[in-house]
């Protein structure tokens, strides 16, 4: 029953169509915990968590196994121990769940507060870890989507539990009234939702040209030396295809060279360039100028019609195990592996023109909603630039793609989205779609984006719902223990 609702909760995120079979996923895992202790919960539990870790990361075996350098065994040995450990942390939830009544019987409202506490614990320990979030099954509900911009990504968890909690009751109680809640809760999001979206469909606003070019290369093939003119020559052709465009935007290290340190290339591709009437944002792995260690930072460079660098942007949140590894002088000593990490970015920066100012997220960043907020109040977009390649073609990329969906209604910013061997698009303040392609399926992708610097609720408060949640739980335990040390003296 476990492993069934472990599937369930996890279908939309391969079939993000099929966002209402999350609204009954947790249903076999509750009649799996009826009347079981605390402990017993923490196993099912335990397999539910690993079930959906499982089903929403098995591409994370591609990265650790073909890239990471470390030997074939302890990269499995590694994984395993992964999913463990993630999957224990809804073990957890199981646990104070049942602690508060072994029945399983608590009130829907306690069933969706105890998993969001959890949920949100999950991710201020865990931040690297950001996918299987239950709220971003409900991507393709547009209506329930527009509640984001109240309280982000963990108010919709919040409510895909509660919905949940009350077809749990129907099924545990057959009573036709714990239906009417669900129904009452549906027709506010409806009404809600219609009011936002009616908002944003509004023609009214400035309205920027942009242009994006994606490529679909292999690691192999995108960082041999032989093909750093090659893969330049590609992008700057289609580039070139783009008219009347103000900013073109290219995926992530789509320069194969250090832009910095290779004189040959940096030159190469200024000439390449000239001519090129449009601001030019690209990716490169680059040393820092006037830095004494020559360690590269994974960087977005923005290049002005006139072939100067206008901003340069250094990514902060690198990927474990992918662009740096936490052991990796433990490694070096057991194993004799020589291994270089990329060096992390320090703070936020804003690109500008005369058209524009906005902030880029490179790739994975795209996961973390506090990086997505850092001086977005003075953008009016965002750019993501990914390379998904790594973890070949899975659910990686939609989810990365609903990871994005999110960030703009959250902050009601126009999201670009270019990348290789990924969905790229753009994405608007609504989180409706303006254009999405895989990039195998089109290199090219323009439009005109909407501007805006709009203020939300989820800018000003953040994620409360989740510190609110765990805030209770948090009391609600203590006071639990208290209760049960004062009744023992007595």
């Amino acid at each position: 029953m476990a492993l069934l609702a472990g599937l369930l909760l996890t279908i939309p995120f391969d079939y993000p169509g099929l966002f209402f079979v999350s609204w009954i996923g947790l249903v076999p895992f509750l009649l799996a915990v009826n009347g079981k202790r605390p402990g017993q919960g923490f196993k099912i539990g335990l397999i539910l968590g690993i079930t959906i870790f499982l089903k929403s990361a098995y591409w994370l075996y591609y990265p650790v196994v073909n890239y990471s350098g470390l030997p074939w065994l302890l990269s499995v040995l590694l994984l395993v121990v992964l999913f463990i450990l993630l999957g224990s942390v809804y073990g957890l939830w199981a646990w104070l769940y049942l602690y508060f009544d072994q029945n399983a019987n608590n009130s829907p409202f306690w069933l969706a507060l105890s998993w969001t506490a959890v949920e949100y614990l999950r991710y201020r320990l865990i931040p690297d870890m950001g996918f299987a979030y239950l709220g971003y099954t409900q991507v393709r509900f547009p209506h329930l989507l527009q509640a984001a911009e109240l309280g982000g990504l963990f108010l919709l968890s919040f409510l895909v539990v509660l919905i949940n909690g009350y077809f749990a009751r129907f099924f545990f109680k057959k009573k036709v009234r714990y239906i009417v809640p669900v129904i009452l809760l549906l027709l506010a999001v409806i009404i809600y939702g219609n009011f936002r979206l009616g908002y944003y469909q509004q023609p009214d606003g400035q309205k920027l040209a942009i242009g994006l070019v994606q490529t679909n290369l292999t690691p192999e093939l995108k960082w041999e030396i032989s093909r750093i003119e090659t893969n330049m020559d590609y992008l700057l052709s289609h580039s070139r295809q783009i008219k009347d465009a103000e900013l073109i935007v290219w995926p992530e290290s789509s320069l194969t060279f250090d832009l910095i340190r290779n004189g040959y290339y940096r030159d190469l591709f200024g000439q390449n360039l000239a001519g090129l009437p449009s601001y030019l944002q690209t990716g490169s792995l680059a040393i820092k100028e006037g830095e004494e260690e020559y360690r590269r930072y994974n960087s977005s460079f923005l290049i002005s019609p006139e072939l100067k660098i206008a901003g340069r942007y250094n990514k902060i949140r690198l990927v474990p195990f992918g662009e740096y590894l936490p052991v990796g002088r433990l490694l070096t000593s057991f194993f004799g592996l020589q291994l270089s990490d990329q060096k992390a970015g320090q703070e936020a920066v804003l690109f500008s023109s005369p058209f524009a100012s906005w902030k880029t997220l490179i790739c994975s960043e795209i996961l973390h909603p506090v990086l997505m907020k850092m001086e977005i109040e003075q953008a009016d977009f965002v750019v993501n630039q990914s390379n998904e390649t790594w973890c070949r073609q899975g659910n990686l990329q939609e989810q990365m793609w609903t990871a994005a969906v999110f960030r703009a209604v959250e902050n009601r910013r126009t999201i670009i989205k270019a990348g290789n061997y990924a969905y790229g698009g753009i994405i608007l303040p609504s989180g409706q779609e303006l254009s999405k392609a895989f990039s195998r399926e089109k290199t090219v992708i323009t439009g005109q984006i909407p501007l805006s610097r709009e203020e939300t609720l989820y800018q000003k408060w953040g994620d409360w719902i989740g510190y609110l949640s765990l805030g209770i739980m948090g009391l609600l335990l203590l006071l639990k223990r208290l209760f049960h040390h004062f009744t023992s003296i007595f």
